[in-house]
């Protein structure tokens, strides 16, 4: 066979996995227990790893797991302030998109060409899944995304944080069910639930045909966007580069010019042609500006080929 070994993104980790590790029947079923923490991800990962057992048995599998990029968060970072009961039942923070970011970090610093370990940077996973993460000395030390892939941002479908009063309102007075807000959350929020699309290209076609809910939408997103970024910088106490990947952070002009209006107070200034080109692996911010933005291809199959190379030689 021309195939040595095969790589799988695994969505949630949980506490039981830091790092990538060689499937077994083990890892298999964590990554099933799992799959209530991400449902929408974890059971086609598992799929994933089933048809490669059928179609090539023999084969060594890599799961690589996108929570464990943010394993040395620090506690104040990973701990809701709720019951710490909680906590030791493994409910705390986990983040995810956890490759992508740790790729973009290390490319990033590879275009600056600047040591990874000196700089602190703030990375945006913006796709249909939404996520921030403040990075120092290499490591995250903050995100967006927390117990499951619904925190935080805006989304394509997904809501990101909402006030918990408001579900509890919809169960006990208008009689939802947990199931129905799940299907909700999930899949009916976010840039869909405000104007019927969850696509960045239709929203922005249709706020240029004059639909004021699509506008309504976009500035959402921007408005959220720009909060996190916010709380990111705090969290990081100052910035070296800002980073824009996944589907819209790499094609969409228009939201990183709008993400970005907003930190010109720090000297911040995007260069309007660059931008517009969506250049991919270059710096887009103009030459006077006092922090590079950046916008960098994710290559999270490139991350992920790169781990099952690691194993590989380290069992060897």
């Amino acid at each position: 066979s021309e195939i040595d070994i095969v790589g799988h993104r695994v969505v949630h980790g949980g506490s039981e996995f830091e790092q990538s590790t060689f499937v077994t029947p083990e890892v298999k079923a964590a990554i099933s227990r799992m799959a209530v923490l991400a449902p929408a991800h974890n059971p086609a990962n598992l799929e994933g790893i089933e048809a490669i057992e059928r179609i090539l048995p023999a084969i060594p599998q890599v799961a690589v797991f996108d929570t464990a990029f943010h394993r040395h968060m620090p506690l104040p970072a990973v701990v809701y302030p709720v019951p710490y009961d909680w906590f030791e039942e493994g409910i705390k923070r986990y983040g995810f998109h956890g490759i992508s970011h740790q790729y973009c970090s290390q490319r990033a610093a590879q275009v600056l060409g600047k040591n990874l370990e000196t700089l602190r940077l703030i990375s945006c996973h913006l796709g249909n899944g939404c996520s921030l993460a403040a990075i120092h000395h290499g490591r995250s030390i903050d995100t967006t995304m927390g117990f499951t892939p619904m925190e935080g941002l805006m989304m394509g479908s997904r809501s990101g944080s909402v006030d918990p009063g408001i579900l509890l309102y919809l169960l006990q007075q208008k009689g939802y069910s947990a199931d129905q807000l799940d299907t909700i959350l999930n899949k009916e929020s976010g840039l869909k639930g405000i104007c019927g699309s969850g696509d960045m290209r239709q929203v922005l076609q249709k706020i240029n045909e004059g639909n004021a809910r699509a506008k309504l939408a976009f500035d959402i997103f921007v408005h959220r966007l720009r909060y996190y970024i916010g709380a990111m910088l705090a969290t990081l106490g100052g910035l070296d580069a800002l980073v824009f990947a996944g589907g819209i952070g790499e094609n969409s002009a228009q939201v990183r010019a709008s993400a970005c209006e907003s930190f010109a107070f720090l000297g911040l200034e995007l260069d309007p042609q660059k931008n517009a080109r969506s250049p991919a692996d270059q710096v887009i911010s103009a030459a006077n500006s006092t922090l590079p933005v950046l916008v960098i291809h994710t290559q999270e199959d490139w991350a992920i080929a790169q781990e099952c190379w690691r194993l590989s030689q380290s069992s060897g």
